[in-house]
């Protein structure tokens, strides 16, 4: 069942792939004739036209647009490639960067800043990209689920000794936290992020106030 799955996931990845590409057609086709207005209003700079500054805007915002796309199909286009070769190498600075954006929606949706605090170097682990990177997402969605609005969360991995981590801490804006321990305990994600991790060969586990679960990675899965 599970390598059935795992095809599944790669028919995804790769469907999604594909189309990510034609998006960025899409995009750099509208950025080229963004760009030949944008030659057009230099060479007539000092002509008047009626609702030049709203033309001028206009283009503006288009351009800020065509790149907010751009961002955001790099973005998918390398999480639709993950499920390519797995396990395989990844670094764990790149992953949390990776996981922040793809769930920045939700977080901004509570009001809520994701940080990267990465690692001075490079903390590379032998893995399932896809598995990683929901156990990570599950970690911001526990936190998320507990809290109304506002305040941060940060994703810090780190190397410990001969462990691989990733601390996942909640800063948050309210005073009493005592809810959040037996809200995480309970949660239905928390199940599935164990499961994931069992999957990965590593384990999570939470401090005493539960404002931080800490991921820990073995330095390869085939170990």
């Amino acid at each position: 069942m599970i390598e059935h799955n795992e095809k599944e996931v790669a028919f995804f990845g790769k469907i999604t792939a594909g189309f990510t590409h034609e998006i960025k057609n899409i995009l750099a086709i509208i950025k080229e004739s963004s760009g030949l207005l944008e030659d057009i209003l230099a060479v007539t700079e000092d002509e008047a036209f009626p609702h030049k500054d709203k033309f001028k805007k206009s283009l503006n915002r288009i351009l800020n647009q065509i790149q907010r796309g751009d961002d955001i199909t790099t973005h998918l286009n390398k999480f639709a490639h993950s499920p390519d070769h797995s396990p395989t190498r990844v670094d764990l600075n790149e992953m949390a960067e990776q996981v922040i954006f793809l769930a920045h929606r939700l977080a901004r949706l509570k009001n809520v800043d994701l940080v990267a605090s990465p690692h001075d170097a490079s903390i590379m682990v032998k893995t399932h990209p896809v598995a990683l990177q929901m156990a990570l997402f599950l970690s911001i969605e526990i936190f998320l689920d507990s809290i109304t609005s506002g305040g941060k969360i940060i994703l810090s991995p780190r190397k410990v000794r001969n462990k691989h981590i990733v601390r996942i801490h909640h800063e948050v804006a309210m005073p009493d936290v005592s809810h959040i321990p037996p809200a995480i305990s309970s949660s239905t994600r928390w199940k599935s992020l164990q499961e994931a991790m069992a999957y990965l060969g590593g384990m999570v586990e939470t401090d005493g106030t539960a404002l931080e679960i800490l991921i820990s990675l073995p330095e390869s899965i085939d170990e």
